[in-house]
């Protein structure tokens, strides 16, 4: 019987995949390009929707998975029914790229690769994933692969999971008997060690041996992109990221990069910039000059190292003497003013962003009122405050790249077109990052609190979306009159809703 629905549902997909109907919001009027495959890392806005978005600015399509094959919060994807659309999606003659992130394809999503229990078969879903590579010929692939943190908060980090004599020696026995499938020595772990700590070593080991074991084996038009999760300095995961980077530092087409939603988008800019021949040029702007040598929450780097080597990876160069201007506001009592920044950077045509880091999940509210204030959302062409300042700066840099290339089209109505999808990613990024993260989460988490729902784990999310809606408006209204000097973005209306079950972020769909 198990045997005769497994056939019903791939039967169900492959019809599905011929009638060319793909998941997201597969829409007619970008059919005439060529067309990326897009495995997300999960299913929230920044890793799908914005993704999309961003990609349809730049010219190309994204094939996305059915949604039921993808994961769903705490829900895993099904991978069985993932490996089989991308046999049949990796072939078509309109597909130039794919991009696949591991997590996804192994694990069932960032959040299900955090569980060990979806890590156990890995070397099953390695084969399936060379099988996939060798299934797309030559097409240009990247492949995504997050160390994901197995602890909530940075404080567990900094205490349970940090870097001692300890817990080294755990890791390295936990690699070696997984390495060599000793279940033997994995139950003994088992028995010494606190469950969430035994998790936690064998995801960050069977991450790196994961990696390693397709870091081993890339065909010239792979590349691997290694992306490291929320962290600190004296962390476990820090440390197995390390571990992975002296392991693999032999092989060719592999990048290593802080960081973990943004790097979707990053691989898109790349395959663009790639595709038209184009470099583009970086200056970054520091508020303060010690500030390059500065440490975030949530890094395992300097904010100048992880500027630099996210413009690295999207084929880009760092010059004093660029076209786009990478503003790094880290200081909330910065005294400069935004618009005395502009008046300095943006003074001869430039692009100018701004990666907004002086908070951690959300932008700073006097910044953006400022600009709002001021009139200056016309000033600025890419903005970012989302969650770890990995994310915010990446994100921004993705951005100025598409940016960039739009700015070359000769053709007018293509690039209105393109500046369209352009401007409201710009505009998703304030509103998501601004007005929800900074202002409305906590009136809704107050909300949830006096209205007995855990924020989350919504029970009732058709009444939380009803009342999000509500605090939303009076801000968006406000941000969308900002837009009214915009004369290629006209927003008609605004669609918002959580995505999942809980409170951690919002899906905003302008309508223009």
């Amino acid at each position: 019987m198990k045997k005769i629905i497994t056939f019903i549902i791939i039967f169900i997909i492959t019809i599905n995949v011929y009638c060319n109907k793909v998941s997201y919001k597969d829409n007619l009027k970008y059919a005439y390009k060529e067309k990326i495959v897009f495995v997300p890392l999960d299913t929230r806005p920044v890793s799908l929707q914005n993704v999309e978005i961003l990609s349809n600015a730049g010219g190309k399509e994204l094939l996305v998975p059915p949604m039921d094959t993808l994961d769903y919060y705490m829900k895993k994807g099904n991978q069985n029914m993932l490996y089989e659309w991308l046999k049949v999606m990796v072939k078509r003659p309109d597909v130039s790229a794919v991009v696949i992130s591991t997590n996804q394809f192994l694990s069932g999503g960032l959040i299900a690769s955090r569980n060990y229990l979806n890590n156990i078969k890995y070397k099953e879903g390695v084969a399936r994933l060379k099988n996939i590579i060798e299934m797309s010929g030559n097409k240009r692939i990247i492949l995504i692969s997050i160390m994901p943190q197995a602890a909530p908060t940075l404080y567990e980090q900094d205490t349970k999971y940090v870097q001692n004599q300890t817990n080294i020696e755990y890791y390295k026995m936990m690699k070696n008997a997984i390495s060599n499938s000793d279940e033997i020595e994995l139950n003994k772990l088992k028995s010494r060690m606190p469950s969430n700590l035994f998790n936690y070593m064998y995801v960050i080991a069977s991450e790196g041996l994961i990696n390693n074991e397709i870091a081993s084996s890339l065909k010239s038009n792979v590349i691997l992109t290694i992306g490291l999760d929320d962290t600190t300095m004296k962390s476990m995961l820090n440390y197995a990221y390390n571990d992975l980077k002296n392991g693999i530092k032999k092989y060719k087409n592999i990048y290593m990069l802080h960081g973990a939603d943004e790097i979707s988008m990053l691989a898109i800019a790349r395959l663009i910039n790639e595709e038209n021949n184009f470099s583009p040029a970086y200056k970054i702007a520091f508020e303060k000059k010690e500030d390059e040598n500065m440490y975030l929450p949530y890094e395992g780097g300097t904010i100048k190292e992880i500027t630099v080597e996210k413009i690295d990876y999207i084929g880009g160069k760092a010059s004093d003497d660029a076209k786009n201007i990478v503003y790094i506001h880290s200081h909330i009592d910065n005294k400069i003013g935004i618009k005395s920044a502009i008046d300095k950077y943006k003074n001869n045509g430039q692009n100018f962003g701004i990666a907004d880091v002086a908070y951690t999940n959300g932008g700073d509210q006097n910044l953006v009122q400022d600009i709002i204030r001021n009139n200056l959302l016309k000033n600025i062409d890419a903005y970012s405050g989302w969650n770890t300042p990995s994310n915010s700066i990446g994100t921004v840099i993705a951005e100025l790249s598409i940016k960039s290339n739009i700015d070359r089209i000769k053709d007018k109505k293509i690039s209105i077109e393109r500046y369209k999808d352009y401007y409201a990613f710009t505009f998703i990024r304030y509103a998501d990052d601004y007005v929800y993260q900074r202002i409305v989460r906590n009136e809704m988490q107050n909300w949830a609190k006096s209205n007995g729902e855990n924020p989350d784990n919504l029970k009732n999310i058709n009444e939380a979306d009803t009342v999000l809606k509500e605090k939303m408006r009076q801000y968006l209204d406000k941000l969308v009159k900002g837009y009214d000097d915009n004369d290629i973005l006209k927003i008609n209306s605004i669609e918002v809703q959580y995505p999942w079950r809980r409170m951690f972020e919002v899906e905003v769909e302008p309508k223009y």
